[in-house]
C-alpha cells in the first residue's frame, strides 16, 4: 500500500509540472500555436502589461501612430509576426524598437511593442516569435484589419517615458 502512495504521489508531481509547462514556456518565449484571423502560422506569448496597439505602414515610409480604441490585454495573446521599426520605446529599464503584430481583445489590428513582452532583452526581438517577411506592412490595410479609428494619436498611446523615431 506504501509503494502505491509513493507511486499514486509520484505521478501526481509529473502530472503538475506537465501541467505548468505552457507557463514556464511563455516565460522563456513564445510558441508556434496555429492558424487565427486567416493567417496559417501564428505564435503565442505572454504580455506582462495592458497597453494600446500601434499602427505603423511600411519600414520605407514610417508613420507611427498611437491608437487608443485598440486594446491588448495582459497575459498570453496570439501574433502573426514580428518586425524591427525605427521607433524606440522605453518604459523604464525596459528598452526596444523590435514590435509584433495582432489582432486587439477589442478588434482592431496593430503593432505591439516587444517592450510589453514578458520574454526578451533590450533591443533584441522576442524569442520564439516569427519574423515578418518582406514587405509586410507596407500598405495601410492588412488582411481581416477594420478602418483607422478617427481617435488616433501622435506620438504613442501608453504614456511611454521615453519615445524616438529614427
Amino acid at each position: 500500500m506504501k509503494k502505491l502512495r509513493a507511486l499514486t504521489a509520484g505521478i501526481a508531481v509529473v502530472g503538475s509540472l506537465l501541467v505548468s509547462a505552457p507557463a514556464a514556456q511563455a516565460a522563456a518565449g513564445c510558441w508556434q500555436s496555429g492558424a487565427h484571423a486567416g493567417y496559417s502560422t501564428t505564435y503565442t506569448c505572454q504580455i506582462w502589461r495592458g497597453n494600446h496597439l500601434w499602427a505603423m505602414y511600411g519600414p520605407g515610409k514610417l508613420t507611427p501612430i498611437g491608437n487608443v480604441e485598440g486594446v491588448l490585454n495582459a497575459g498570453n495573446s496570439w501574433f502573426v509576426c514580428q518586425m524591427r521599426f525605427g521607433i524606440k520605446l522605453e518604459y523604464g529599464p525596459v528598452k526596444n524598437d523590435w514590435f509584433a503584430y495582432t489582432l486587439g481583445d477589442n478588434g482592431y489590428w496593430g503593432w505591439v511593442s516587444a517592450t510589453h513582452f514578458s520574454a526578451g532583452g533590450n533591443w533584441e526581438p522576442v524569442p520564439g516569435l516569427g519574423y515578418c517577411p518582406s514587405g509586410f506592412g507596407s500598405t495601410a490595410t492588412y488582411p481581416g484589419e477594420r478602418p483607422v479609428p478617427h481617435t488616433w494619436q501622435l506620438p504613442g498611446p501608453d504614456r511611454e517615458s521615453k519615445v524616438s523615431v529614427n
